[in-house]
């Protein structure tokens, strides 16, 4: 049976761990969509240039898919992040 001491350890460090995990998830996003959307801007910009706009329009497209698949992959491990937390809170829940 562990002590007191150890238990209050283990929460402290459970909860460290969970915060860390949400402030990387959170940076992540951010950085993400600022990438994203400075890629739809240059975009946007090269497009607007007159000589270059026919072979420029798929850029746009381009980099807002680029945008989607950036957001999509910082969800999944965002969410991935979050079942670990859970299942481990869940383990510590369980050996209390």
């Amino acid at each position: 049976m562990p002590t007191t001491q150890t238990v209050k350890r283990r929460t402290a460090a459970t909860k460290r761990s969970t915060t860390a995990k949400k402030a990387a998830g959170t940076r992540a996003r951010k950085s993400a969509a600022s990438n994203a959307s400075r890629a739809k801007t240059n975009a946007k910009r090269s497009v607007s240039k007159p000589s270059t706009a026919k072979q420029v329009r798929p850029l746009v497209a381009q980099a807002e898919f680029v945008g989607a698949v950036v957001n999509n992959t910082v969800q999944t491990a965002v969410t991935a992040g979050t079942k670990v937390v859970s299942g481990a809170a869940k383990r510590v829940a369980n050996f209390l």
